[in-house]
């Protein structure tokens, strides 16, 4: 079936694939992107199914609080990262032999990660919020930090190219918490509840992760912590995790100033919209998981495949979000009426604009994995910082004007900086080497 599809590319589309097709090194990663895509699809249209029968059962004003907590709880997830995954999937690539110190300490340093990020989610809500609901839903959500620590198994599985594990894992997930999402709203209990059973997704694909992870011999108690290493992972991932900082602020942000300055109904209505989005955002995620392992490797052994490489994958990273977004606009209407019900119609003008930043999202995600490559880290925390104050600065001046649509513009423009920021840097950079080469 793989072939099947290798050909099918080969021979539907005039961009130059041979790059992934030359040798059966390629075949594998275009192997471990198909397992990586259908899993996730499959994970994310339950998911999104599912989610859409929770906003028509808590209705909007009930769903902005919901909402509003996870997108607060969001703003501290970068302090539970550290920036590691990034470091740790390199690292992986780079030096598979150091496999048990690398999990090891990327483990525990997001377990500290975590704990802290816990703790600061709660001490921020009890000081800004006045609604208890509020304070109880992000206390619950909040502890879902210490439980991601495990997912640092994922990292192994996709350097090692075997992202079916990662798939099978998320699967098990979302087939149970879907199960108990449903006895949820069909036994009529308020959005607590709900928020617990999304706080146990990670138990779930935690579990998942470790049986795949003993399935090939492996043992989490030989994961060993090095100081050393430790700090080494560290002094490399600060920008990744300020510049994952300021890109979940820019991505959740407005829900928060919206929840804040126009009240929990236009968090609901507006989170909806983000929703259809949202659902999305995996794309690029496994595209850039799948083939920057073989972009990495091009840089080692030749400049102009290499080249060639980050060409066809800009180009493909621009086809996608256009194309779904052109339906998106033309649908919007049946989609939300469908989906969410009659409650949500004034999410329509709002998706057909936030549809439109998915370009620059796909584009930006493309342009940072070349600054990745090009071992431009600190860039990338310095442009995605810029385009976070830059949302912000937008949704304080348009909110108060244009309501939840005038966000959706600061979320539409904001999005657009990063990929052109990009294009500038990385067209300097071509000009110096051809004027010093």
């Amino acid at each position: 079936m793989t072939n099947r599809l290798f050909n099918l590319i080969k021979n539907i589309t005039p961009m130059k694939w041979h790059w992934i097709l030359e040798h059966e090194g390629h075949k594998r990663y275009f192997a471990n992107m198909s397992w990586m895509f259908g899993g996730q699809m499959f994970s994310l249209l339950i998911s999104f199914f599912i989610g859409a029968w929770i906003a028509r059962y808590l209705g909007p004003e009930n769903y902005g609080v919901l909402s509003y907590s996870i997108a607060f709880v969001g703003i501290f997830g970068f302090v539970s990262s550290l920036g590691v995954d990034s470091i740790l999937n390199r690292e992986l690539i780079k030096t598979p032999e150091k496999r048990d110190e690398l999990l090891g300490t990327s483990f525990r340093l997001k377990l500290i990660g975590g704990a802290i990020a816990f703790c600061l989610a709660i001490i921020s809500v009890l000081l800004i919020s006045s609604e208890s609901r509020v304070k109880i839903l992000v206390s619950l959500f909040a502890f879902s930090f210490i439980l991601q620590s495990i997912n640092v198994i994922s990292n192994y599985f996709n350097a090692e190219v075997k992202a079916k594990n990662n798939v099978k894992a998320t699967l098990i997930a979302t087939i149970i918490s879907s199960i108990l999402k449903i006895i949820v709203i069909l036994s009529g209990k308020g959005v607590i509840w709900l928020v617990i059973v999304f706080v146990l997704d990670s138990f779930w694909q935690g579990v998942g992760l470790i049986k795949a992870y003993r399935n090939y011999g492996l043992k989490i108690e030989n994961w060993k912590f090095d100081n050393i290493l430790a700090r080494v992972i560290l002094k490399n991932s600060w920008p990744l995790m300020l510049a994952g900082a300021a890109s979940f602020i820019y991505l959740k942000i407005d829900q928060v100033m919206i929840g804040s300055m126009l009240g929990n109904y236009k968090v609901g209505i507006y989170a909806a919209a983000v929703k259809l989005v949202e659902v999305w955002y995996f794309i690029p995620a496994i595209i850039t998981t799948s083939l920057f392992p073989a972009i990495i490797n091009a840089k080692k052994t030749n400049d102009l495949i290499y080249k060639n490489r980050l060409k066809n994958f800009y180009i493909l990273m621009a086809i996608i979000p256009i194309v779904m977004a052109t339906l998106v606009t033309i649908l919007a209407k049946p989609i939300i009426q469908l989906l969410f019900g009659f409650g949500y119609l004034e999410s329509i003008p709002v998706l057909r604009i936030y549809i439109w930043s998915s370009v620059g999202l796909f584009l930006g995600w493309a342009g940072s994995q070349y600054l990745m490559s090009e071992n431009l880290v600190r860039t990338i925390f310095w442009i995605n910082l810029f385009s976070m104050i830059v949302n912000l600065g937008l949704n304080l001046i348009f909110i108060p004007f244009f309501g939840i649509i005038g966000s959706a513009w600061a979320t539409l423009i904001s999005y657009f900086i990063v990929p052109l920021v990009i294009f500038i840097i990385s067209r300097n950079n071509y000009i110096k080497k051809q004027l010093y080469d």
